[in-house]
């Protein structure tokens, strides 16, 4: 499973509202084309385009209180956006 989780927030809300692009949280070695078959076979849809952003691991900040306060860094994440053909869509991902 390459697509992890859908994106439910106000900013992907706004997205989908204003031009149809669903947001997904995919593996952060999934390419385009894998991404676009799995939505596919999935959700029996026709996918149109799919882009792709990388969220960079972040170094945050630590305690000195801890036995051997180390750096701790964020995960690499992965967004995949994806734009479906008109008039196919995915069921109940925002209740409207």
């Amino acid at each position: 499973m390459l697509i992890q989780k859908p994106i439910l927030t106000d900013k992907s809300q706004k997205i989908y509202q204003k031009s149809k692009i669903y947001v997904f949280s995919v593996l952060p070695h999934a390419t385009k084309f894998q991404i676009k078959r799995e939505v596919e076979g999935m959700f029996q849809v026709k996918v149109k385009k799919v882009r792709t952003s990388q969220q960079k691991p972040v170094l945050q900040k630590t305690r000195y209180l801890q036995k051997s306060p180390g750096r701790i860094c964020t995960k690499l994440q992965k967004k995949a956006f994806i734009e479906l053909v008109p008039g196919h869509n995915l069921p109940n991902f925002f209740r409207e």
